[in-house]
């Protein structure tokens, strides 16, 4: 069928220049199309899925998970939801109470929701307004929508809202301006004074704006706003969605940074490898005490949040990163393979190489420059992730040292190819 003749709502099918893939299949880092063609997929889906596809043990995790208990009402108890929680909690470094939704974006919702209730138990209901970076992106429903940077992977027409604040983070890469860690302060110190903290609830922020434009902070940079924060009175959100999970090279990303303990933390996306639909909230036990207090709880219930099965395979997720010790693996992968990138930097066209960890991107100087280069990978039999004059590249944290060495081989040709 035509997909101008199906039913399904696409909106980039329609986007000029946008490529169709028909996907049959898939298996490792490897997706099938139709006509039979495979593609190594050095996006991981959608940056989730981290430990590649038909992933036996997670495929008979679920089905056992399924025929053991096949759906439970958030409203009771089942082992799987509390024992992922306890584990996530630990992670973290112990203390956190965790709630859980849907996807990423849910969980920045939830997020969000929490921190402004938080304030109005302590009786500043007018805390409300969050602090986020202009090339952030939290998620595209609702509240999260509006802390996600304007245009970022989104309509540029969705609504906005006054009570979000959106400061300049450390790169800009469509106009090619970085910003060093006081520049960066100057600028949320500015936003503080300028709202008053009065009004401000949290600080949004990803340890690493993958789809951004993959923006890598200067070293301090959650130290530095989790000092603004303590100064402030506000609450620290780090949303890990994309970066958490080994992507980075340690469990979560802000914990390559000594000392800091965020008040929230939301994860997705590699929690189940993207075998599931789940995502969490982590809050601060300080946070949720609070919400204990009679008349001041949640009451909120998600029909398909804290999904038995996908705890249960959320539960077999860190089981094999811990087995086969893929944290240690990514930080390898990076300084044996994909840190070979930056001996691109200076390729006539090339404006930029930034990464860490299975997280890397390429800043070119033209959206043809970086259209011309992905074209020339995806002949090769490689599809990146690319939008505007920037490709972002975050494989499979199970690609072999081979299909690492196939990626980096193939992108390093193409970029001096398209210069």
């Amino acid at each position: 069928m035509d997909r101008a003749d199906s039913a399904f709502w696409d909106d980039e099918s329609h986007l000029p220049g946008h490529a169709l893939h028909r996907i049959a299949s898939a298996e490792g880092s490897w997706l099938v199309e139709e006509s039979g063609r495979r593609l190594f997929d050095a996006g991981s889906g959608h940056s989730c899925v981290n430990l590649g596809y038909a992933n036996e043990d997670l495929i008979a995790a679920m089905a056992e998970s399924s025929r053991r208990l096949a759906y439970c009402s958030p409203e009771h108890h089942a082992r799987p939801v509390q024992a992922l929680a306890d584990a996530l909690s630990e992670r973290l470094g112990g203390g956190y109470r965790v709630r859980y939704a849907t996807t990423g974006g849910a969980a920045n919702e939830l997020a969000i929701e929490i921190a402004r209730r938080f304030w109005g138990h302590q009786g500043q209901p007018a805390k409300r307004r969050i602090i986020a970076f202009e090339r952030a992106y939290h998620g595209s429903t609702g509240a999260a929508s509006y802390a996600s940077g304007p245009g970022i992977l989104q309509s540029p027409l969705v609504d906005r809202s006054a009570e979000f604040i959106h400061v300049a983070g450390a790169r800009d890469p469509v106009a090619g301006v970085s910003r060093g860690l006081d520049a960066i302060r100057a600028g949320v110190d500015a936003a503080i004074a300028e709202a008053g903290p009065g009004t401000i609830a949290a600080i949004i922020v990803e340890p690493i704006a993958f789809a951004g434009g993959v923006i890598v902070p200067p070293p301090g940079f959650l130290a530095m706003l989790a000092e603004l924060c303590r100064a402030h009175d506000l609450l620290l959100i780090v949303d890990e969605v994309i970066n958490g999970f080994g992507r980075s090279g340690a469990f979560f990303a802000f914990q390559h940074e000594a000392g800091v303990r965020p008040d929230i933390v939301t994860m997705g996306k590699g929690i189940t490898s993207a075998y599931y639909p789940l995502s969490a909230t982590a809050v601060d036990r300080r946070i949720f005490e609070t919400f204990r207090i009679p008349g001041q709880a949640m009451s909120k219930v998600i029909t398909m949040a804290g999904h038995p099965v996908g705890c249960d395979i959320a539960l077999k997720v860190l089981e094999i990163m811990d087995r086969d010790g893929l944290v240690d693996r990514v930080r390898a992968n990076a300084e044996r393979h994909l840190s070979h990138l930056m001996a691109l930097r200076g390729t006539p066209g090339l404006r930029d190489v930034r990464g860490k960890g299975h997280m890397w991107g390429l800043e070119f100087d033209s959206e043809a420059a970086a259209e011309a280069v992905d074209a020339r990978c995806l002949d090769a039999g490689i599809l990146l992730l690319r939008a505007g004059n920037q490709i972002r590249i975050n494989p499979p944290l199970v690609a072999t040292r081979q299909e690492l060495d196939f990626l980096l081989r193939t992108l390093v040709e193409a970029v001096r190819a398209a210069r």
